[in-house]
């Protein structure tokens, strides 16, 4: 186990500015509100008791009972884990919280075990006897069916992506130099491409055994699965973390179009594939980013995009409204089913800088054949041209286009709007600019029944 370094105030404050330049803790107000106040408390030498955090940082009254209510746990362990993303490639000195108390702490250097960051396979420790927590540690089990559909499905993926890249690209190095490219180009700066990907999680009956694997509506990562058991632990033997992840058919068609035109905007440096899941708040500061998936699977890049965007937002990831005008634009494809029918989907490109003069390209749609045609569309230096001309060749904008389909079959598209983003302060931290439809204000019951429809 690790031992605790005591290095006094100097450290934990230079630690703690540390994570507010990184903006490791996002957008939320209430994660920003209780990182400074456990600060703050840090630094005069006390560790307040959970009701005292309720009290000052969740607005609780003389009512707050720790036994029915357990969002200050919640929130200190969210934040554990914000902690963990912020070192996880970092050496050295790191803040922790330690287990049991409400405070911050500076951790031993790397190359000893950090006892507050539990690994991949075997979680957080229990609680010490006495403390009224609920389990929060998840357990990892691998059966051989389930690995091997793992394996069958990666590779279906990525014989797909392969398949597709070795179909013809018209004019790469032409689509290239057109302005939604041309920031990659900049020296020095790696350039990834980020595709959106989905967590699922096993569902084990009697006996432990695995039967069901689930996509839940707002449980999209293993933290997530891990607040759910928080606050539901007569679950715990129930739903079970199996690190697993999925990609969207529509990544290898995107990858065809989009692969060999980054190539070109990066040359001669490549650009580097990375999941969504896996990528950090350190490659969103300092490389550029090119996210090709659905909107629902925007991860990091949300809370900015939609910050900066006209649009918001609907019932669903399938329903984007105009905050100008409040006409909605929804994708038609689970009220027409027959194949036979044309029905509409909305693919979405968007341009804006990053935090640190890096570049951040989206293209997206609601659904996979609005995500084919958004990546045709990102290939298609005529149709970029456009979008620029439309936006007043705004050097952050977005654009969206009404695709029609039949089946998954592309019909032809139309361009509906194109317009420049609004960047100024984008990336101070604030207050999200909505509520999306998968941070439901209560935690979800997976058992519930289908998630809605993404």
């Amino acid at each position: 186990m690790q031992d605790e370094i005591r290095l006094g105030a100097g450290g934990i404050a230079a630690l703690a500015a540390d994570v507010r330049t990184r903006a490791a803790l996002g957008k939320s107000a209430l994660m920003n509100r209780l990182f400074d106040f456990l600060l703050e408390q840090s630094l005069a030498g006390r560790s307040p008791k959970e009701v005292e955090v309720a009290r000052e940082v969740f607005g609780k009254d003389a009512r707050f009972d720790i036994s029915q209510d357990a969002s200050v746990r919640v929130y200190i362990h969210r934040l554990r884990r914000k902690l963990d993303e912020v070192y996880r490639d970092a050496p050295g000195e790191r803040l922790i919280i330690p287990r049991g108390e409400y405070r911050l702490a500076i951790a031993a250097p790397a190359g000893a075990e950090v006892a507050d960051a539990p690994s991949p396979v075997e979680g957080e420790e229990a609680p010490a006897p006495g403390e009224g927590r609920a389990p929060i540690a998840i357990r990892s089990r691998r059966r051989s069916a389930l690995a091997l559909l793992a394996a069958l499905l990666a590779g279906l993926v990525l014989g797909a992506v392969l398949w597709s890249l070795t179909r013809p690209v018209p004019a790469p190095d032409r689509a290239a130099a057109a302005p939604f490219w041309r920031p990659l180009s900049a020296a020095g700066r790696a350039t990834y491409l980020v595709t959106g990907d989905y967590y699922i999680f096993g569902e084990a009956r009697e006996g432990g055994q695995v039967t069901r694997l689930v996509r839940e509506f707002a449980i999209n990562s293993r933290a997530d699965l891990d607040q759910y058991l928080m606050m539901h632990p007569d679950e715990y033997s129930r739903y079970v973390d199996l690190d697993l992840h999925y990609l969207p058919v529509s990544a290898g068609s995107a990858l065809r179009d989009i692969v060999p035109v980054a190539n070109a905007a990066t040359a001669p440096a490549r650009p580097r594939v990375v999941a969504m899941s896996r990528m950090t708040p350190e490659m969103l500061k300092s490389a550029n980013i090119v996210y090709v998936g659905f909107l629902s699977a925007l991860g990091l890049l949300r809370d900015p995009l939609f910050d900066a965007s006209g649009f918001e937002v609907g019932a669903s990831y399938d329903e984007l409204v105009d905050r100008a005008t409040g006409k909605h634009y929804v994708s038609d494809w689970e009220e027409i089913a027959d194949n036979r029918t044309p029905h509409r989907d909305y693919a979405y490109l968007a341009s804006f800088p990053g935090p640190s003069g890096n570049r951040v390209l989206i293209v997206a749609g609601t659904r996979d054949p609005a995500v084919m045609q958004a990546a045709e569309i990102a290939g298609d230096r005529a149709q970029l041209d456009r979008i620029a001309a439309a936006a007043g060749k705004a050097d952050a904008f977005e654009a969206l286009y009404e695709v029609r389909m039949m089946g998954t079959l592309n019909l032809d598209s139309r361009l509906v709007l194109a317009r420049p983003l609004k960047v100024a302060g984008l990336w101070q931290a604030g207050v999200p600019a909505q509520n999306f439809p998968d941070d439901p204000a209560s935690t979800p019951d997976p058992g519930a029944g289908p998630p809605p429809a993404r």
